[in-house]
């Protein structure tokens, strides 16, 4: 599958959730039902590209937005009002500034940890440093990198990585599998090594 159509096939993310049927058969339910649903807030975020600070103000296409702080205190405010907000990431994490080029993601990891994340994928540039420098960085991530369609058995991210997550919101049950690019001819062979791509995916 190449970037194009990828990207047609699940409409520019990489992260699918999967949600409970009494969640989705809204118009299904009475009145009394719809009272007892239960709301499910899901924040998204991809392409952060290792943007830490905001764009200065001299930016042409986003002067003075951005950044992980703003990020960090919108994510918190939505999560006092809200209950049961799910945190995720759909990759490109990596590359962009010079934060990337010194700490080689270990900041980026360590800042959405402090946010909370609660899954992410990877993207093409997550590849950059190869699979030695994403397992590198890999500890200061609190939380679980899911690749569906990527085999990693026979590289440094073997077992590393999983292919699916249920998350329980306070019994609202989401499933989340994370599908990646074809890496051929988008990510040099050296950076992506032995990892196979399921084509069934």
């Amino acid at each position: 599958m190449n970037r194009k159509s990828f990207f047609k096939t699940v409409s520019g993310g990489t992260l699918a959730m999967v949600l409970a049927p009494n969640i989705l058969m809204a118009k299904e339910m009475n009145i009394s039902s719809l009272k007892a649903a239960k709301k499910l807030t899901i924040l998204h975020t991809n392409d952060q590209h290792s943007r830490i600070e905001p764009f200065d103000s001299s930016y042409k296409r986003n002067p003075n937005q951005g950044g992980f702080a703003r990020r960090a205190t919108l994510i918190q405010q939505i999560r006092n009002q809200e209950n049961n907000v799910l945190l995720l990431d759909s990759g490109d994490i990596f590359q962009g500034t010079p934060y990337f080029n010194f700490f080689g993601g270990e900041l980026e990891f360590k800042l959405m940890s402090m946010m909370k994340y609660d899954a992410s994928t990877m993207g093409n540039h997550d590849f950059d440093n190869g699979l030695d420098g994403f397992l590198k960085v890999l500890p200061n991530a609190q939380f679980p990198f899911i690749c569906s369609n990527y085999d990693f058995k026979n590289t440094v991210l073997d077992g590393k990585t999983s292919p699916y997550k249920i998350f329980n919101k306070n019994g609202i049950k989401v499933g989340l599998f994370g599908v990646g690019i074809e890496l051929k001819g988008l990510v040099g062979k050296k950076q992506y090594g032995e990892t196979v791509l399921f084509r069934s995916c």
